[in-house]
């Protein structure tokens, strides 16, 4: 799930001035929480969910984008504390989570937040110092701060910002908690939501965010590695601070300074089956977000469209039989191999200081009796989920970098 703008532009003059929370472990010793891939039963294809959704990159508001699955993480909220499912979204800030008295609240497979039943619980003050990151999406009004998030596809969140304690079962110990968080505590949710969800968890890079409101406990570092769609591993380590394991050979990059909270990168170029496209300068005028919210990656139209014209080159060379664009749901190049045909292409993203190889089995989805190129044409580009299998991730905020490398994430189990 994404949420993909408002963002504003992040600075560590802002972090310096955000109180630090009192987590239970040091930056030294990190922790890590269980991320869980889950597949929605309830679904259609990703054609269908992705192309329907419209990206509008500089509006101040988020989308969803649904797919055939989700990344989830687990949080309890309050005092005593009431476990809940969260969708972990590097694409939107605000944390927020399905609360009563609820006007409208999609289903859920677990009970309400009651606030009336914890301890800890209450309204965002005005004098709070995470208000100003709040301006975009909430009001004050009768007593509190009421929040609005509307979602490109269709689907909206209502409610009153609250503080509240939050704590996540660790591998350690004992739970990391986390007192004081803010977040949503929504009320009147309209549009498509899973039943396996009670909320989302934001993870940009605002001090809304959960990752902005960790403190030291994650040195404003976390990091992940997507076992591949089809492997039994479905739970792997969300990883933070001094837990994340320090590698030799990662390639990095940073962040472009955007007035935006997303993980966007600058991208200076693609290269197909090892031939550098001969593309435009500036074709990539917003760079390329990293987003395990959208299933499957996005390239600029006129990109894409030189993309694909590059394939159909190559698979014409092998007398592949090209499936009419529009006649099946997943994908707009798909193709009906032959029979022990191998001779797929790879595609590398040229990033400044770092090239991202994407091989064949996390470039093209494989089907029954057809292969499909799983990217779509789109009004920006971006990283999705797809095409992150097997690769470790390591996102820097202190540093204004992301770090990545090749590595079987199923070894990473949870």
């Amino acid at each position: 799930m994404a949420r993909k703008l408002p963002f504003l532009l992040l600075t560590l003059l802002q972090l310096a001035l955000l109180p630090h929370s009192q987590c239970q472990n040091s930056e030294s010793e990190g922790f890590s929480l269980r991320l869980t891939r889950r597949d929605l039963p309830d679904s259609n294809s990703f054609h269908q969910k992705l192309e329907s959704t419209d990206h509008v990159p500089d509006v101040i508001r988020p989308r969803i984008t649904r797919a055939d699955y989700i990344f989830t993480v687990d949080a309890g909220i309050g005092t005593p504390s009431s476990q809940k499912p969260f969708i972990f979204d590097l694409g939107s800030d605000l944390i927020w989570t399905q609360c009563t008295p609820c006007i409208h609240c999609f289903q859920q497979n677990y009970p309400l937040f009651d606030p009336k039943r914890s301890r800890t619980y209450r309204k965002l003050p005005r004098n709070h110092p995470l208000t100003k990151w709040t301006a975009s999406f909430a009001r004050y009004k009768n007593g509190a701060f009421t929040f609005n998030i509307a979602y490109g596809s269709g689907q909206s969140s209502t409610g009153i910002l609250s503080i509240e304690t939050f704590s996540f079962p660790s591998h350690r110990r004992g739970p990391e908690i986390i007192p004081g968080v803010v977040f949503g505590c929504a009320n009147n949710q309209q549009g498509y939501f899973s039943s396996m969800v009670t909320g989302i968890m934001g993870m940009n890079r605002s001090p809304v965010s959960m990752i902005g409101q960790m403190g030291l406990s994650s040195a404003r570092r976390f990091s992940y590695c997507l076992p591949p769609v089809n492997s039994p591993v479905k739970t792997t380590r969300l990883r933070f601070g001094g837990d994340i394991k320090k590698t030799e050979d990662s390639q990095e990059t940073r962040f472009l300074n955007t007035r935006d909270y997303s993980y966007r990168v600058k991208l200076l170029g693609i290269s197909v089956a090892g031939r550098r496209l001969d593309l435009p300068k500036r074709s990539f005028p917003k760079g390329c977000t990293l987003d395990t919210g959208c299933a499957l990656s996005r390239i600029e139209t006129r990109v894409y469209s030189e993309v694909e014209r590059v394939l159909i080159q190559h698979f014409n060379r092998f007398n592949l039989t090209r499936l009419p664009p529009g006649s099946i749901s997943r994908g707009d190049l798909c193709y009906s191999p032959r029979p022990g045909f191998i001779n797929y292409p790879n595609m590398t993203f040229h990033f400044q200081g770092a090239d991202y190889g994407i091989g064949p089995k996390n470039l093209f989805l494989f089907l029954d009796n057809r292969f499909c190129l799983a990217m779509f044409r789109d009004k920006i580009t971006i990283l999705g989920a797809y095409q992150q299998q097997d690769v470790r991730f390591v996102y820097d905020n202190g540093n204004q970098k992301v770090l990545f490398r090749e590595e079987d994430c199923s070894q990473d189990r949870a």
